[in-house]
């Protein structure tokens, strides 16, 4: 008992954040099978939603996954990431690592896309401007950030470059039969922004 509520005191967003997704996975039916496209619509987000003032969907796209198998990794994935993340920092640092994380790499990405949507264009990924995603993989991937940059030297500096360089390594790999290649250039950007945001923030609001 004295365990739990030594977990419950030292993660509490975490456990928040993982209640809040199961919520949500259950009341879409996505916990066992692929969210629906209605639900997609409803709670995800695409670049153009940004513009077209849909500020919503920055937030509920965060708590809701693709579904199936992709829910229990982003599940595992909030669990390691942001509880190492909160259980060397702070419960405060963590919420505002994920969720600004989260909001920034959105807007970051929402520019990116429409300033190069002519380039875009050439390669077959127009789409990207209203694929619609959903996850919380670039808040859980900024915290992933955060706790590389708070190892030892050199350590954050290896498995910083290390985590960097599989990022840059997944953008550039063709999407596989079946998978939506905009749905992954998006994914793919956001995880390649949010990981170094993550990384840098760690030096914001450090004691000297």
């Amino acid at each position: 008992m004295r365990k739990i509520d030594q977990l419950i005191r030292r993660v509490p967003f975490t456990l928040i954040t993982l209640l809040l997704l199961s919520l949500t996975a259950i009341l879409t039916n996505s916990h066992l099978a692929p969210i629906s496209a209605e639900w997609l619509i409803r709670l995800g987000f695409a670049p153009s939603d940004l513009f077209m003032g849909n500020l919503e969907r920055l937030l509920t796209s965060a708590l809701v996954t693709s579904g199936g198998i992709v829910f229990l990794e982003a599940f595992v994935m909030i669990a390691i990431c942001v509880g190492l993340a909160e259980w060397i920092t702070s419960w405060k640092r963590a919420a505002a690592t994920f969720w600004g994380g989260h909001l920034l790499v959105l807007i970051l990405l929402s520019a990116i896309i429409s300033l190069a949507h002519r380039q875009l264009s050439a390669l077959g990924l127009s789409a990207s401007i209203v694929a619609r995603d959903v996850g919380p993989s670039a808040g859980y991937f900024a915290c992933l950030g955060l706790v590389s940059a708070r190892l030892k030297h050199p350590w954050h500096l290896v498995s910083g470059g290390i985590l960097l360089a599989y990022f840059v390594i997944a953008l550039f790999i063709p999407a596989s039969a079946g998978v939506n290649a905009p749905i992954k250039f998006s994914a793919d950007m956001a995880h390649l922004l949010a990981f170094p945001i993550g990384w840098l923030s760690s030096g914001l609001g450090r004691q000297r």
